[in-house]
């Protein structure tokens, strides 16, 4: 086969494709998402957005330390850096029904923190229609609420957008130790 007959029959079928090909959706008609990890934390599911978690990973074995909060679970090394792991169900004075062995640590890091929040289980990445967001949303417990950043319903669910790193800047968690 010569080169200008491979060159012809490259261009028909170029032309031919170009006949039945599908348009793209308009921009307009595109759907956008908002992806999130989400978790349950006594037995109410949230989602966290995915820039405020560095890792999630199962809990680490902690050091105790003397004369901390009894949220404060302890120090763990985790690849050379100390972090704080904090038993969220503790914090907000209640007490997870799982065994700790089963349960996650969502990282989270700043330039002044490195805190390891203990949740009940992660529901693994999570994605919301962008229109399915809403500003208010009350079925959250009151003791939730200063963390609750909106939330998605989606399928008569409401999963509450819960802020770790708002919850990181907290001034309960700026002091660990229970005597200050």
């Amino acid at each position: 086969m010569s080169h200008s007959r491979g060159f012809a029959i490259l261009t028909a079928l170029a032309r031919r494709s170009q006949t039945v090909a599908v348009a793209l959706p308009a921009r307009e008609n595109a759907q956008t998402h908002w992806n999130g990890l989400g978790f349950s934390l006594l037995g109410q599911h949230f989602v966290t957005p995915m820039s405020e978690v560095a890792e999630l990973m199962r809990a680490p074995t902690a050091t105790r330390l003397p004369g901390v909060k009894p949220f404060v679970l302890g120090v763990a090394n985790v690849r050379g850096r100390l972090m704080a792991v904090l038993d969220l169900a503790m914090f907000f004075g209640a007490s997870s029904v799982l065994p700790r062995g089963l349960r996650r640590v969502l990282a989270v890091e700043d330039d002044a923190h490195y805190f390891g929040f203990l949740v009940d289980e992660s529901l693994g990445m999570q994605h919301f229609p962008s229109e399915a967001f809403t500003a208010d949303v009350e079925e959250v417990d009151g003791m939730f609420q200063p963390f609750i950043r909106g939330g998605y319903r989606v399928a008569g669910a409401v999963w509450p957008v819960l802020s770790l790193k708002t919850l990181a800047a907290d001034p309960g968690l700026e002091k660990l130790a229970s005597r200050v």
